[in-house]
């Protein structure tokens, strides 16, 4: 304990009060930081299963349905349509997921008018999305199904693919034997 006081005497002498006081502050935020986050998604979501993991800015409505060990890393859903993310859920960062679109085939003014197609988002068990991946209203995405980093989802995507691109097109499968035998065991991260 003496020589942890010494260290931080040492750290004030050399680098002065502000400094070390910022340095800080940013330390317990950065601890702080993920309970925060994942504390406003709960108090948001409808529903919400067991070890929620909020790692970056996110905002969810009210017509989320989210199930167990489900880990974002800031996370966006725009619109008054229902999104459900399964168990096992992980993404990176700057997800975009839209529930609804504009009105522009049945609408009184074009390009469209102020009225809105909600539609529902299904993301099952076991999905893994990349970096800045944007889903489209109406989408569903398969069980263990991967996005890659950067993609725009505009169709269902089926089980066990691994898809990517603009929009976002399937371009390999997963070893789905392997991966029910993982399943079965319950190795999940």
């Amino acid at each position: 304990m003496i020589d942890l006081l010494k260290k931080g005497l040492d750290h004030l002498q050399t680098y002065g009060i502000v400094p070390t006081a910022v340095r800080a502050a940013k330390y317990v935020w950065r601890q702080y930081e993920p309970r925060y986050y994942t504390q406003k998604v709960a108090e948001t979501a409808d529903t919400v299963g067991v070890n929620l993991r909020v790692n970056g800015p996110s905002r969810v409505s009210g017509l989320t349905t989210l199930g167990d060990n489900v880990n974002f890393n800031g996370l966006r859903v725009r619109g008054g349509g229902e999104l459900t993310i399964g168990d096992n859920f992980h993404s990176g960062p700057d997800i975009l997921i839209l529930t609804r679109d504009h009105n522009y085939d049945n609408g009184d003014a074009i390009p469209y008018d102020d009225t809105y197609n909600y539609h529902s988002v299904d993301i099952q068990d076991n999905v893994w999305l990349g970096a800045r991946v944007t889903i489209i209203p109406g989408v569903t995405i398969g069980e263990g199904a991967i996005i890659q980093a950067g993609s725009t989802v505009t169709q269902d995507i089926p089980e066990g693919a691994i898809a990517g691109g603009h929009p976002a097109e399937v371009f390999d499968y997963r070893d789905m034997d392997h991966y029910k035998r993982l399943k079965k065991a319950g190795k999940f991260l």
